[in-house]
């Protein structure tokens, strides 16, 4: 690590404290003034202007936390420029990299799946600006979305999604101005369906997780583990690794090798995961079911 940036520049000096690396306020001066092979770009959905612009104009291999930009237009935008440079993307839905979530693909193969649902239940974040659904996108796309993502990674692609959002709770909190309970349901191409349900009006982590029901066969994906719940019995196999650690190396495996096959969601596949959560939102405005567009 050579380099941090961060507008506060208290968190940029304990962030390159264990480096000696510099210190910068401004990722326009950083990226003028450094010789970068890789950017980890971690900002909140909205303060994404022309970072990853920059640096893909420079050859530089990005990693971008989830999730994308609110704004689609500037989400396309990037991929394509990012496309054009040929550099290594990788966006970070850590789900995707549990080891037992990898189970449970191997295992979907040979599944016909009915039904998903899905699960965010929680309790409201402190940070001012995930309060903020201009700022964040509210919990559907700024939290929940790992669920999603992980939901087309296992079953394929979105067609169509429906939503109802609504404001129970919180009448006096300060600076919190979206809903706190949602419900969106999905139609995937494939045929199965899903239901989520997504809230922050709890006291703490209740549920977080996706169920996936087949004839005889239900699949219980939670981050400590999976169970398989079958006529036999139930099955209980544990996480084995670190995903965050996983997801990491396999976007420096790549930029080191040229070998891209580690990494499970790069630029363009994390687009497709951020038109789907917007289409939520705007079914949940609109009232009426949207086709998710590619």
């Amino acid at each position: 690590m050579v380099a941090v940036c961060d507008v506060v520049e208290a968190a940029a000096a304990r962030a390159v404290a264990p480096f000696g690396a510099r210190v910068y306020l401004s990722a326009y001066e950083m990226l003028q003034r450094e010789r970068l092979d890789a950017l980890y770009i971690c900002l909140p959905p909205d303060a994404h202007v022309d970072q990853e612009l920059m640096a893909a104009a420079r050859g530089i291999h990005l990693f971008v936390e989830k999730p994308l930009p609110l704004d689609l237009a500037k989400a396309e935008t990037i991929a394509r420029a990012v496309q054009a440079a040929g550099i290594v993307t990788a966006v970070g839905y850590h789900w995707r990299y549990f080891s037992h979530t990898q189970v449970l693909r191997a295992a979907l193969t040979g599944e016909r799946v009915g039904l998903v649902l899905g699960y965010f239940l929680s309790r409201l974040p402190e940070k001012a600006w995930w309060r903020l659904k201009a700022r964040s996108g509210g919990q559907v796309v700024e939290q929940a979305i790992h669920l999603f993502d992980l939901a087309r990674y296992l079953l394929g692609e979105v067609e169509e999604v429906w939503a109802a959002y609504a404001r129970r709770g919180y009448p006096d909190e300060p600076g919190f101005d979206h809903e706190d309970v949602y419900t969106v349901n999905l139609r995937f191409a494939g045929g199965a369906l899903a239901s989520y349900a997504v809230s922050c009006l709890l006291h703490r982590r209740y549920l977080v997780g996706l169920d996936i029901l087949c004839q005889h066969r239900v699949y219980r994906l939670r981050e400590q583990g999976l169970e398989i719940d079958e006529p036999a019995g139930v099955r209980s196999i544990p996480l084995e690794n670190d995903p965050a650690l996983a997801e990491n190396a396999a976007f420096l495996h790549a930029i080191r090798t040229g070998d891209r096959s580690g990494i499970l969601s790069d630029y363009a596949d994390a687009l497709q995961t951020q038109r789907l959560v917007m289409a939520a939102n705007r079914a949940a405005e609109t009232q009426q079911p949207v086709r998710v567009g590619r």
